[in-house]
């Protein structure tokens, strides 16, 4: 009995000692924000703000704060695309359900990858080297959402493969709006990691110029293998659109490994 009651009071200890160190309580202040926010504007869904929750920490305590941060962003500047030009696009039959609000299959799709790299991060011994893999993911899921939003307003859609025109919407369907946004996405997403890693953590182990160019491209590219697979498999029925979304977030950290290991 003596000894069970000491363990909890270690137990308890250790616990209070994890919540003083400062990338915890500011990864905990973070989610919590996150919760608030999503819930007043209306950005997830019940099930999407319990799982936003669950991949805010891995990604906060795996990474870093600012990992999170990132992710953050994401949410912010998807949701306001989604709600761009909203009424025109539940018109074409081609909004997002709930008014924008996404759910718990689209928080995974979409911060899945990221969660993993986080996890890949405090399982290794030199975390640092997952830094930009992890905000080329974040990348990706920004320049395929930016595209979809933008993109499905822009009438001149062509299928990624064959160049054949088709309606907006169309898996595997390309705009130069879309294109644009998917590019913008990126860019962002990498301007502010740059900024925000270097300055509040252990920042990269490649030269930042590096790293922002090879995340820009990686974010884009990882948007077009998005319409890729959404030609190929998604228009058959082989692939859902969430796992289309991971794959090619996935695919995007993982060449941003390989491509700052190789130059």
């Amino acid at each position: 009995m003596t000894s069970w009651v000491i363990n909890i009071r270690i137990g308890l200890y250790n616990m209070l000692d994890s919540l003083a160190d400062p990338n915890v309580a500011i990864t905990i202040g973070l989610v919590l924000a996150l919760g608030i926010i999503a819930t007043v504007k209306r950005f997830l869904d019940t099930s999407g703000i319990f799982a936003a929750g669950i991949i805010g920490i891995i990604v906060g305590i795996g990474g870093h704060w600012t990992w999170l941060a990132i992710l953050l962003m994401f949410l912010v500047t998807g949701s306001f695309a989604t709600r761009w030009s909203y009424d025109e696009k539940d018109a074409m039959g081609l909004a997002e359900a709930r008014e924008g609000a996404r759910n718990w299959t689209n928080v995974i799709a979409n911060g899945g990858a990221p969660a993993l790299v986080s996890m890949i991060a405090w399982l290794s011994s030199d975390s640092i080297i997952w830094a930009a893999p992890f905000l080329a993911a974040v990348a990706v899921a920004s320049a395929d959402t930016l595209a979809s939003e933008f993109g499905v307003l822009d009438p001149r859609v062509r299928m990624i493969i064959s160049g054949k025109h088709v309606a907006a919407g169309t898996n595997g369907g390309t705009s130069p709006t879309g294109q644009l946004a998917a590019a913008a996405g990126s860019l962002l997403i990498s301007f502010l990691g740059c900024i925000l890693f270097t300055t509040f953590s252990v920042g990269f182990d490649a030269d930042i110029v590096r790293v922002f160019c090879v995340v820009s491209l990686m974010g884009w590219t990882g948007c077009q293998v998005d319409s890729i697979l959404g030609a190929l498999f998604e228009n058959r029925g082989l692939m859902t659109k969430g796992q289309v979304n991971l794959v090619s977030i996935a695919f995007g950290a993982g060449a941003t490994f390989l491509l700052l290991g190789l130059i």
